[in-house]
């Protein structure tokens, strides 16, 4: 009998230094830290932060967006000609794509901290360039200006939104009030008689 136990307590042991083993050569493994995929989505990132030559795809609302080149869907990105690559960063993962940011491009996600950095850091160099601004107004034609409202108020049978803007003061012409005071805005029209402004289309940028 103590021969057979010394076997069974033997045997015993060799399986729990086995299995200790194997634990720990998973533990030690690297970790995975990047994957391809098609099934992505920009919603899934926190607080994200993208990069597009031309984004084919709307962005989350609480995005920021710098692009090369302007698309309908990117009406509020910043612009900045030298953009080049597209990715998407957030704050625990990011997706760096193989061309155009549109559905069903194939993607890389990391989760990386050392990427996801970098990403951050390039994303801002592209973002802080300084916008372009219209520095005039023609007396007659389409305009697309950018620029502050300095006020809101009624004006004739609606309301006008004063813009102040890198040449100077302009009267978007309004059916309803806008609470906009303070806000950067694009504006896009027709000057229909110098200063004021018939607008097709107004964004506000912020």
């Amino acid at each position: 009998m103590d021969i057979i136990a010394f076997i069974a307590g033997l045997i015993v042991g060799i399986v729990a230094v086995s299995i200790a083993v194997e634990f720990a050569w998973k533990k030690s493994a690297p970790e995975k830290t990047c994957k391809l995929t098609k099934k992505w989505n920009l919603a899934e990132l926190r607080n994200p932060l993208i990069v597009a030559e031309k984004l084919n795809v709307s962005p989350p609302a609480d995005a920021k967006v710098v692009v090369a080149t302007p698309s309908p869907l990117a009406k509020k990105a910043r612009e900045n000609p030298d953009v080049t690559g597209n990715f998407a960063v957030g704050l625990n993962k990011a997706y760096i794509f193989a061309g155009e940011i549109k559905e069903g491009q194939i993607a890389i996600v990391t989760s990386d901290d050392d990427i996801l950095r970098e990403l951050r850091d390039t994303f801002y160099e592209f973002y802080k360039v300084k916008e372009k601004v219209v520095s005039y107004v023609p007396k007659k034609g389409k305009v697309k200006i950018r620029g502050v409202v300095k006020a809101v108020f009624p004006y004739r049978d609606g309301y006008l939104m004063r813009v102040s803007y890198e040449g100077g003061l302009v009267g978007v012409l309004l059916n309803e009030r806008m609470d906009v005071e303070g806000r950067k805005v694009e504006v896009e029209g027709e000057v229909i008689e110098y200063p004021f402004i018939k607008p097709t289309n107004i964004t506000v940028l912020d």
